[in-house]
């Protein structure tokens, strides 16, 4: 994988990846589902509501899930309420530290535009072009981040208004890939965050196949990848739209 990659094609790259790990990790989740108790196969679905008694964006970290019982029938009585809302707080996490570093990004940018304003009416040609590289780099990384930040946002989004065991699954599937496909897209850029994006893929394995398997419902990867791809290609839509409006021109250097 190189740095020039484009979104999709890491997300393409890594469909294929993740259909390898989640057929291992489908077939131990189908062996913790073997040694659930009757007692707990033979719940009705229909007490496994996950709504949220708060659904304000804002609070969603800070939510709780309705019929708390139902989610301790799991083996070890590792209940599935807390691993959520321990997602939606990371992913939260995650979106307040990227607004943070697009934001000193864009004072940078900002100060080097001027900066390279100067040089070119001085007819610097070296250090203008010094400057106008360092700002296609910071370009390059802003454009990572916010498109990042538009997935995170939209994953939260959908992880709160999650309100069954189906909705789940089929919102936490696409997911997989999509938070495979922007740890890559950030590596580069922000390198402290891939530890972060890790836990958080963790999570959400633990999470999907256990729900999968208490709930009986089958993955389906190509609608998922599908999802993906439209979930990354709209967020990459929109980071480009933010640069256009609220970013200046980079000045041309002529050499």
């Amino acid at each position: 994988m190189s740095e020039n990659d484009t979104p999709q094609e890491i997300l393409k790259n890594n469909s294929s990846s993740l259909m390898v790990t989640t057929t291992a990790a489908a077939a131990a989740a189908a062996a913790i589902a073997n040694t659930i108790t009757d007692e707990c196969k033979n719940v009705k679905m229909d007490h496994f509501n996950l709504k949220l008694h708060n659904s304000s964006i804002q609070n969603c970290h800070s939510a709780q899930f309705s019929h708390d019982i139902d989610f301790h029938l799991i083996k070890y009585n590792i209940p599935l309420r807390p691993k959520i809302k321990q997602i939606q707080y990371r992913i939260n996490n995650e979106i307040i530290k990227l607004q943070n570093i697009f934001n000193e990004l864009k004072t940078q940018d900002e100060e080097l535009i001027k900066k390279l304003d100067i040089s070119i009416k001085e007819n610097n040609i070296q250090y203008s072009s010094l400057i106008s590289s360092e700002l296609n780099g910071i370009r390059k990384s802003i454009r990572a981040i916010w498109t990042s930040k538009i997935v995170l946002d939209t994953l939260h989004n959908q992880i709160c208004s999650i309100s069954s065991f189906k909705d789940l699954v089929e919102k936490l599937t696409p997911s997989l890939t999509v938070m495979k496909s922007i740890r890559s897209l950030l590596i580069s850029h922000v390198r402290e965050s891939d530890h972060d994006f890790k836990n958080i893929l963790d999570l959400l394995c633990d999470v999907l196949f256990n729900a999968g398997q208490l709930g009986g419902y089958l993955i389906n990867f190509k609608i998922a990848n599908n999802t993906a791809l439209d979930i990354t290609d709209d967020a990459i839509f929109e980071a480009e739209n933010k640069i256009k409006i609220e970013f200046l021109p980079i000045p041309k250097v002529i050499t």
